[in-house]
């Protein structure tokens, strides 16, 4: 490594600390070498901006995974959640379903994302966000990446705008960050050429920004991807960010191989620790870093916390999309065991709402 990009590595640590801004040059020397001391200064820089917004406070939320079915014709190739009709395990819920299982666990908040498909079609999504609305009205709805919103807008033939609109008039509230991928055109050719690539992803996100709908932002690594795309991955959130001031969380995701697909392993914890610490030395301007633990592991999640995360995303009651992937994690954590993890990593555990305020202060 040369004295520059060592320099740039230390003034990085020493900017991002204070919760500054880092350079561009700046941002891809602290992934230009990873090495265990590295890993730590990274981690402990991280720790110093995370405290400088969050103190010792680490949230959850009690939240309710939605997918009302799993038949998807995009066809990634790294997704085992996707399934043709005729698969063994392809599956479609009802309305009923889904309104009873959130009537029977009473959430804080709502996740919804589906495949694409017409089984579930545009019209039945939003009469869906509509029921939930009328029955649950302190229910945070966050529903339906930009990879479903194109669909939809293609589908009903309409625009993604007034898709957008519907949604919110009906209830949502939020956007999840899934379908982003990693904004690299090489990979979007290689593994989902068959939805929406990083330019429209983006797009679409700052329309729901400019409509007064947050969203978030994730990045899926570990499954051939190299840092120099991960660090223009995250630069180009912070861009859109600059621009449309909507983001309110990022989420990395590390990649579950599941079975007989093109790489055999996904990144090892101490990579996924080194993404979530360099994601928050260079967000400076997106508020929230998720350790999402049913991707990474409970214990990699809970080590995240240290790493700059202040979020633990929430107790997923059910989570379908990684497990089918083959995540090795429980498929919900209960209130108790999620406040006890934190703890066990060093910090106050704190339950939000789908804003990001406490439980119980400044609900609908």
């Amino acid at each position: 490594m040369s004295d520059k990009t060592e320099y740039l590595y230390r003034s990085a640590l020493d900017k991002g600390a204070r919760c500054e801004r880092v350079s561009v040059d700046e941002a891809m020397a602290l992934a230009a070498w990873i090495t265990p001391d590295r890993l730590h200064a990274i981690g402990k820089a991280a720790l110093a901006n995370r405290r400088s917004r969050y103190g010792e406070k680490a949230t959850f939320v009690f939240n309710l995974q939605i997918n009302p079915a799993n038949i998807c014709g995009a066809r990634c190739t790294f997704c085992n959640y996707a399934a043709s009709k005729n698969d063994a395990h392809a599956y479609v819920m009802s309305e009923t379903e889904i309104l009873d299982k959130v009537e029977k666990l009473q959430p804080t908040e709502a996740h919804i994302v589906g495949g694409l498909n017409q089984v579930w079609p545009y019209e039945r999504n939003l009469e869906l966000v509509r029921q939930l609305r009328n029955r649950y009205p302190d229910l945070h709805i966050k529903a339906y990446t930009a990879v479903e919103i194109a669909y939809f807008a293609k589908c009903a033939r309409t625009s993604e705008r007034q898709v957008l609109e519907e949604l919110k008039a009906a209830g949502v509230e939020t956007l999840p960050g899934g379908g982003a991928e990693i904004f690299s055109e090489r990979l979007y050719r290689q593994h989902w050429k068959n939805k929406i690539g990083p330019a429209d992803w983006v797009r679409i996100h700052k329309l729901a920004h400019s409509l007064g709908i947050l969203t978030n932002a994730t990045m899926l690594f570990g499954f051939g991807d190299t840092w120099t795309e991960r660090i223009h991955h995250l630069l180009t959130l912070r861009e859109t960010q600059d621009a449309s001031k909507g983001f309110v969380c990022f989420i990395p995701l590390a990649f579950q191989p599941g079975e007989g697909r093109f790489i055999t392993h996904g990144p090892t914890p101490l990579e996924t620790l080194a993404v979530v610490g360099i994601a928050r030395l260079v967000l400076d301007n997106i508020p929230h870093i998720k350790s999402y633990w049913p991707m990474s592991g409970v214990e990699t999640g809970a080590a995240g916390l240290s790493w700059g995360a202040d979020d633990m995303d929430g107790t997923i009651s059910e989570e379908k999309i990684a497990h089918l992937a083959g995540a090795p994690t429980p498929k919900g954590m209960a209130r108790d065991r999620m406040t006890e993890t934190i703890r066990m990593a060093g910090f106050t555990p704190v339950e939000r709402d789908g804003r990001f305020k406490e439980a119980g202060e400044g609900h609908r």
